[in-house]
């Protein structure tokens, strides 16, 4: 069996939509011939644990964990010292590319040891934190022969939740970084099309013939025991954080315009969102007339969160706004394994495409709330009749964990030929 140096900040058993790719990847990349030698970071303290994650991953499979400097203790003291304004020019000045930028020496020196001693045939990094390329960068450095593969989980520098100006020292630094990984590393993986194109657009013939797409996706394996139990009530999940350029206002909008037109179907529906939203948008959100609709339920290990998605009527996606020009939530891969319907408040684009395609639910744009009242008035008048008849299982299909782990695995066979 091969061996892959396999470089990832977060490893299971720490949980998160994040944690997800890296932890299906190593599930399955023995059954593709390849065996990964893993360096990750030790679990921060505030980390939220899934131990049935961990317990997913081959027990052969050797977990490097190595400390870091981060400056979380830092600026969590900061912060609660009523010095928010230090706290954010540190976060914004010092810490280049990412606050985890402290583990790139000790996992550079722990990377270089396991490679002379498994004799490692290919160096695999994943990111964010983008700070892991960095590892890369000095690995193939010292070690040329070996190809190095990165994968991006999500954009870099062209990240739509970046808050920095392109003219600003901040970004043209990370440029320099993001550009020296592209030139060096042997592939890169973006996990949309549209993600890919936009770099292609951007550096041309410098990544053109080693840039590849493996979307993120689900584990079939995790829902065929889950049993739907749906509740008296309709019930709309929202599963993981809202930040950033995502807002909740269209949805605020058509559940005001869906409580005045049908208001006898008030008491009927109600909003769940599950994981860490953060406190600013809580209390937004209970300052609207439709607040009493809204439940918040903090982090749960993965496979309860599946059940959860399993039991709604509807699944709520939403993105900010030009975020699809680039990504794509993972959660909207794992709504699709539930086979559940979707409602996505979002943008034309690769997802609107790819829901469209698989017939699993509807997009909207968000501007006009009256689509959105009619679409869920419409939902809770066909509660019971949604079969999943009319699903594009061959759509649904290419987006199984196992099967991008193929994907990778043929990279990565490639590389070494």
């Amino acid at each position: 069996m091969k061996k892959v140096l396999f470089i990832a900040y977060n490893c299971p058993p720490v949980g998160g939509g994040g944690v997800l790719r890296t932890a299906k990847f190593l599930k399955f990349l023995q059954h593709f011939g390849w065996n990964p030698i893993v360096v990750t970071a030790k679990p921060a303290k505030v980390s939220n644990f899934d131990v049935k994650l961990l317990k997913e991953i081959p027990s052969d499979i050797l977990l490097h964990r190595v400390k870091g400097i981060t400056p979380f203790f830092l600026l969590r003291a900061l912060k609660k010292i009523g010095l928010s304004v230090i706290r954010q020019w540190l976060e914004r000045h010092c810490f280049i590319p990412d606050k985890m930028a402290g583990w790139v020496p000790f996992a550079c020196r722990m990377s270089s040891k396991l490679i002379n001693k498994h004799s490692c045939e290919v160096i695999y990094t994943t990111s964010p934190p983008h700070s892991t390329h960095l590892i890369g960068l000095r690995l193939k450095k010292r070690f040329p022969h070996i190809p190095w593969v990165a994968d991006f989980r999500d954009a870099w520098c062209e990240n739509p939740f970046r808050q920095f100006s392109r003219d600003s020292h901040r970004y043209m630094r990370e440029e320099k970084m993001e550009q020296a990984v592209f030139a060096s590393a042997d592939a890169l993986i973006f996990n949309t099309v549209s993600c890919r194109d936009a770099h292609i657009k951007k550096y041309q013939s410098l990544i053109r013939e080693k840039s590849f797409v493996i979307p993120n996706g689900f584990d079939q394996s995790d829902f065929n025991s889950l049993i739907p139990q749906k509740e008296p009530m309709f019930t709309i999940l929202h599963a993981g954080s809202l930040y950033g350029i995502r807002s909740l206002q269209p949805l605020l909008d058509g559940l005001e315009h869906f409580c005045a037109t049908y208001p006898d179907y008030r008491n009927k529906i109600r909003i769940i969102f599950l994981g860490h939203l953060i406190i600013e948008k809580k209390r937004e959100n209970c300052a609207f007339k439709v607040a009493d609709m809204f439940f918040f339920q903090d982090f749960v290990p993965h496979q309860e969160a599946l059940q959860k998605m399993k039991n709604a009527d509807l699944l709520l996606l939403i993105t900010g706004k030009h975020e699809t020009d680039i990504m794509i939530p993972c959660k909207f891969y794992e709504y699709m394994g539930a086979r559940v319907p979707i409602l996505a408040l979002t943008d034309k684009g690769e997802l609107s495409a790819i829901l469209t395609e698989a017939q699993l639910g509807k997009w909207l744009d968000g501007n006009n709330p009256a689509e959105i009242s009619a679409f869920l008035y419409d939902k809770i008048q066909n509660r019971t009749h949604f079969s999943g008849s009319k699903i594009n299982e061959e759509i649904i299909s290419r987006y199984d964990r196992r099967f991008q782990t193929g994907q990778l695995a043929g990279i990565f066979n490639e590389l070494v030929k």
